[in-house]
């Protein structure tokens, strides 16, 4: 009976020690499924960002940057009330496009600093070189930075397609206003160009 309550005992011993272990296995293995969630959702904003036309955000711009410049050589007088809301437009737009540009690229670099430390905390927990405690602060860092990346990911995207939208009904307008002003012709640098 004795020996029996010593084996019992002696399992119970085992089996104490054991889950400890296992409970902290199974900690390393869930924060490298949820970096790895977390990795899947920030590189979902880089496939988001690939549907992006850029060649139609290149073009916008470049028509920005050229109808701006004649505008300013030529358009001295003064406009009409819808005149001046066109070319309101079409510069707040147009200025957002830019806007837009700079940041995709800023977003790139944040999507790559990101992917880059998830990976090194990934590897870190595989190895278990990191304390449980230090894996959850940073795991938690993580996931707020990449959610706060994610979020603003979106904003731009949502925005990009508000301001070209408003930049080709204000690129009308404006065209007739060139138009105007120059013998009823546009600039001979965009002439040649495919429409927006």
């Amino acid at each position: 009976m004795i020996s029996a309550a010593k084996n019992s005992l002696l399992i119970l011993f085992f089996m104490a020690a054991l889950f400890p272990s296992c409970r902290h296995n199974d900690f390393y293995a869930d924060n490298i499924k949820a970096l790895d969630s977390l990795s899947g959702a920030v590189n979902a904003l880089v496939k988001e960002d690939l549907k992006t036309d850029t060649v139609i955000l290149a073009k916008a711009i470049s028509r920005l940057e050229q109808y701006k410049q004649f505008i300013q050589q030529n358009v001295k007088d003064t406009l009409t009330k819808i005149e001046a809301d066109f070319l309101q437009q079409f510069y707040a737009s147009g200025n957002s496009l830019q806007s837009f540009e700079l940041n995709r690229r800023l977003v790139k670099a944040r999507v790559n600093l990101i992917n880059s430390q998830i990976d090194k905390l990934k590897h870190d927990a595989s190895a278990k070189v990191i304390s449980e405690e230090k894996l959850n602060e940073f795991t938690n860092t993580e996931k707020k930075e990449a959610n706060r990346l994610i979020e603003a990911g979106h904003n731009q995207q949502q925005l990009f397609y508000t301001n070209l939208q408003e930049f080709k009904t204000a690129l009308k307008g404006v065209e007739e206003l060139i138009k105007a002003r120059n013998n009823g012709q546009l600039p001979t640098i965009i002439k040649d160009t495919l429409s927006l």
